[in-house]
């Protein structure tokens, strides 16, 4: 952990260390540090004393062994990996996201941003935040690939996926075999092209708890600088319920892929 990263909990305004010291929970605590190690300071992975170091900065303090106690318990909201000295490293997942985004003020809102030139960072990202969708999906994204595909095959089966597009750049024997293939394992994902191609512009994912603002296309995520922003219902119910209906028209009016 560099002396950066600790900066940033030096530099944290005065309400998040407010809110921060307002939590008792250290499983809370281990959360939000790492929260704002990646959403501040671009650190994906954090050890325990590295969250009690970066705490201890922001003026809270907590044990280690707290820390440690809570993040062995704390289910799918993390994920973990053995560091190059044999140490614990935690990373945020999804739930842990959402478990932690009220006490920080998110509210039903968070950014994600995707670094340019690590496509392969990008697309595991987005894979967790498509892992985690329940219900029926809508999709708009006006380009589609192969590597659409590898996107989509995070969503769980149990979800019923509406993909509206318009076109690929990719020759139909590149793409072809691969969506066929794509068809014959996951059913519940239907494609169509819209019938009026201007319509579609911004990329976004619909479900019946958010709209997912999407700065590139799922085949393109992480090859340039691009963000992700998820808004909760509660906080766009109109603006959603008005999308929704609007994806419907030119859903029945597209033609099947």
């Amino acid at each position: 952990m560099g002396a950066s990263l600790l900066q940033v909990f030096r530099d944290l305004d005065r309400d998040t260390k407010e809110r921060l010291a307002d939590i008792s929970s250290p499983l809370l605590l281990s959360l939000a540090a790492l929260s704002i190690a990646h959403e501040k300071g671009s650190a994906d992975r954090l050890s325990a004393e590295h969250i009690v170091a970066c705490l201890e900065t922001a003026g809270i303090a907590v044990m280690k062994k707290s820390i440690s106690r809570a993040l062995s318990r704390s289910g799918n909201r993390i994920s973990t990996a053995t560091g190059l000295e044999g140490d614990v490293l935690y990373r945020l997942m999804i739930k842990g996201e959402r478990k932690i985004a009220a006490h920080l003020g998110g509210g039903g809102l968070s950014v994600i941003r995707f670094e340019g030139n690590k496509p392969r960072t990008g697309r595991m990202r987005l894979g967790e935040i498509l892992s985690s969708l329940k219900g029926m999906i809508r999709i708009c994204d006006p380009y589609y690939g192969v590597r659409t595909l590898d996107s989509l095959d995070y969503v769980p089966k149990s979800c019923a996926v509406r993909f509206l597009t318009v076109k690929t750049n990719e020759s139909a024997r590149q793409i072809s075999g691969a969506l066929k293939d794509f068809k014959r394992e996951k059913p519940n994902v239907e494609f169509r092209i819209a019938a009026d191609p201007s319509q579609l512009h911004d990329r976004y994912v619909l479900t019946p708890d958010q709209i997912i603002l999407v700065g590139h296309g799922l085949k393109d995520i992480g090859g340039k600088e691009s963000f992700l922003v998820q808004i909760d219902t509660h906080l766009a119910k109109g603006i959603i319920t008005r999308t929704i209906n609007d994806f419907d028209l030119r859903w029945n009016a597209g033609t099947a892929l």
